[in-house]
């Protein structure tokens, strides 16, 4: 197979292999989501919505972005009452979701939003330009490309399907052994080639007590690892938020996953052509819920509880929003309603996404959002 997709961006991928020979798959992963001005995620490419390769929750309705804020004003009022209070969103896009939330609090919450910087973390300039202009209204915002000038952080920190789009290693077990899969080209075909593991992938299945099957293809997430530290050692007091799709430990490395998780989304399809399209479609996997967990309690983050979308929503009140959409009874209000069960569907948002929480400096939080938790099955359960 050949390289296919933005010829700027497979240059760069060839120049690479030619000065380096083989590079590791994360790298290539790296390059075509990241690289400035040219990745999948650093361009100007459209990406979310009809006219992009996916949805996210909050291109659907502003409710999720809305009960997202109604549980961070409950836990203003319990544990900053009065207080400076810092909300940042970590790979913000374009910014609607935390338009929602900055709406909802400054139409609903006073007293937190007179207390409120709201600081959103992006990468992309294009997307932090966007911003600017939709974010104008709201006061005390501030765009930062990256979490580097970022520090003391009280209040909250979340991100929304930021993790599983992190470059991630590529392993491989053959006889027993743990093998590392790179990439080259040969005759400008390319070409997947097994090496020794760097020795963080070993520690990593290590500390999480990981033992794949035989013959499994799978992904190891040392960039999710770091950033859930990065992400505690910049909060002095408050909750991380981390809204993704994956699975604990347990359920992520079961023999039925042979292939691993790793999908590439183009134009509302997936496929798992890593090398086709390159520059223009999306790479994801799975997150491990249970690493961002483990690796969390070494800076201090505590487990607070894992859900998922469709519980959080509806012990936020949902179902208050989806009665009075009815009571309207009109055309525009039965629309919303058929976009709201999008966000909530089993076997479909509302089951894909979880929601975790994590808190520093908080003991023993009680969080409207997991008044209702789902069967602890080994889909729910982490080990703390």
């Amino acid at each position: 197979m050949q390289l296919t997709g933005k010829k700027d961006l497979i240059e760069i991928i060839k120049e690479r292999i030619k000065k380096e020979g083989a590079i590791p798959f994360k790298d290539f992963m790296d390059i075509a989501l990241y690289y400035p001005n040219l990745g999948y995620y650093t361009s100007e490419k459209e990406k979310i919505g009809g006219y992009g390769d996916f949805y996210t929750s909050s291109e659907l309705d502003p409710a999720f972005g809305n009960l997202l804020a109604k549980q961070f004003n409950e836990i203003y009022k319990s544990f900053f009452k009065n207080e400076s209070f810092q909300i940042v969103e970590i790979g913000s896009g374009k910014g609607y979701l935390a338009y929602d939330v900055l709406s909802y609090l400054k139409d609903n919450c006073p007293d937190l939003y007179k207390n409120l910087e709201f600081i959103s973390v992006e990468k992309s300039k294009y997307h932090r330009d966007f911003q600017s202009k939709l974010l104008k209204d709201f006061k005390n915002v501030k765009l930062y490309e990256n979490l580097e000038n970022i520090n003391n952080i009280n209040g909250i920190i979340y991100s929304n399907e930021l993790f599983d789009a992190l470059p991630v290693n590529l392993i491989r077990k053959v006889d027993g052994k743990i093998f590392e899969v790179y990439i080259t080209l040969e005759n400008e075909e390319v070409k997947e080639v097994l090496k020794e593991p760097d020795k963080k992938i070993l520690s990593y299945l290590n500390d999480l007590n990981i033992d794949i099957p035989d013959g499994m293809t799978t992904e190891i997430n040392l960039v999710a690892k770091d950033l859930i530290q990065e992400i505690g050692n910049k909060l002095t007091k408050g909750f991380v938020f981390t809204v993704d799709y994956g699975y604990p430990s347990k359920e992520l490395y079961k023999p039925y996953r042979m292939r691993g998780t790793l999908l590439c989304y183009y134009k509302h399809t997936y496929n798992e052509n890593f090398y086709q399209n390159v520059g223009l479609q999306d790479l994801t996997s799975h997150v491990n819920f249970s690493a961002l967990v483990f690796y969390g309690k070494k800076v201090d983050l505590d487990f607070v509880g894992f859900t998922d979308q469709a519980h959080f929503l509806i012990s936020l009140g949902l179902m208050d929003i989806f009665s009075k959409l009815q009571e309207k009874g009109d055309y525009k209000s039965y629309e919303r309603l058929n976009r709201l069960k999008t966000l909530i569907l089993p076997k479909g948002m509302g089951e894909k996404f979880k929601i975790l929480i994590q808190a520093k400096g908080i003991k023993n939080p009680k969080l409207t959002g997991l008044k209702n938790l789902p069967y602890e099955s080994d889909r729910y359960k982490i080990e703390v």
